[in-house]
């Protein structure tokens, strides 16, 4: 069974995931992150940071997403801000992609029912190839 949900729902839903998850203290959020990513960035490496460790920054993602609360706050105390950086890109791309379904008006069918199911979604959004 599917559930049709609009895509600015589901934005909201994600913004709420994005933050219980990876932007809690120490987490993708951090400054020395931001900085980080900004020089990834600017610099125009983001592109060739993001294939060469693609398998690294997806390993990293299924962790914090296995993680409880408390090992995640430990997972990240421990994450060097480019590990951290090429994570936050992952989530800058799938809320750019929400961002576009807004804009267009988009209705998604998620498959399953309830909360589980648009986690898995989410889950599915973070470990897609970035453009």
């Amino acid at each position: 069974m599917s559930i049709a949900m609009t895509a600015k729902e589901i934005s909201e839903a994600w913004l709420k995931y994005i933050e219980d998850t990876f932007l809690v203290e120490n987490g993708c959020d951090r400054p020395d992150v931001g900085e980080k990513f900004k020089l990834l960035e600017e610099s125009g490496e983001l592109g060739l940071a993001r294939e060469r460790d693609r398998i690294t920054t997806d390993m990293l993602i299924a962790e914090i997403l296995n993680g409880t609360p408390e090992s995640r706050s430990k997972m990240f105390s421990i994450t060097g801000p480019g590990a951290l950086a090429l994570v936050r890109d992952r989530i800058q791309c799938g809320t750019q992609l929400l961002i576009g379904f807004v804009q267009k008006g988009v209705q998604i069918n998620i498959e399953g029912e309830g909360e589980q199911s648009l986690e898995q979604f989410f889950r599915q959004m973070l470990f897609q190839r970035p453009v």
